[in-house]
């Protein structure tokens, strides 16, 4: 005979949590799905600004801007990847897969009790190595508010609807050229399979303020 102790019958208080466990499951599906809306709308918006930059101070003679391409998502559905190529090196924004709290130690400039929300995130990399590190992220919560932090561009802040996202996306551009720098690796960093590689580059990416 067995000796596996049956699991007791759900009590009444047991029953009374179902009707909490529903609710509490059916706000964060409601959340859930505002959040893939606006993210939705704010990274639309944020792509087709820095296309329609791009293209403009191209028209305008600023050399030395490569066509925006946009980058199938393996999620699918609205999610796709912006590169943008300025020179002989590129910034890719890609919104991420799923909802989550910031992170503090990030040192967001976002007020306290908004590390207690999700949001939905999108992360910039240089270049296209797959073992990049994110540089830059737009933070965007369910009431339409996002904030932007990273490098020396931060925003605090700002709302969907107030956006101009025109003006925005030059602000990054101008503050891409003049700020981003690149220094060469040392020669402990400096592999012959990468500086064979006319892909690669045997430099490394600088914010302001580094070394």
């Amino acid at each position: 005979m067995s000796n596996r102790v049956l699991s007791p019958l759900p009590t009444h208080s047991d029953e009374s949590l179902l009707p909490t466990l529903k609710q509490e499951l059916l706000a964060r599906k409601d959340q859930r799905e505002r959040l893939d809306k606006v993210m939705r709308d704010f990274t639309h918006r944020l792509f087709d600004a820095f296309e329609d930059g791009i293209r403009k101070a191209s028209e305008l003679g600023a050399p030395n801007f490569g066509k925006p391409r946009r980058i199938a998502h393996p999620a699918g559905d609205w999610r796709q990847a912006l590169q943008i190529y300025i020179e002989d090196w590129s910034v890719i924004f890609v919104p991420l897969v799923g909802f989550a709290w910031p992170n503090p130690r990030d040192e967001a400039k976002i007020h306290a009790v908004r590390f207690k929300e999700p949001c939905g995130r999108i992360a910039a990399f240089w270049a296209d190595e797959p073992g990049e590190t994110s540089f830059y992220d737009f933070l965007v919560f369910s009431d339409g508010s996002w904030f932007a932090w990273g490098y020396g561009w931060p925003r605090n802040e700002d709302n969907i609807d107030s956006t101009d996202f025109e003006h925005m996306t030059l602000e990054i551009l101008v503050s891409f050229v003049r700020d981003i720098h690149a220094t060469w690796r040392p020669r402990g960093d400096t592999a012959l399979s990468q500086s064979l590689d006319g892909k690669k580059r045997a430099y490394r990416f600088g914010r302001p303020g580094e070394e």
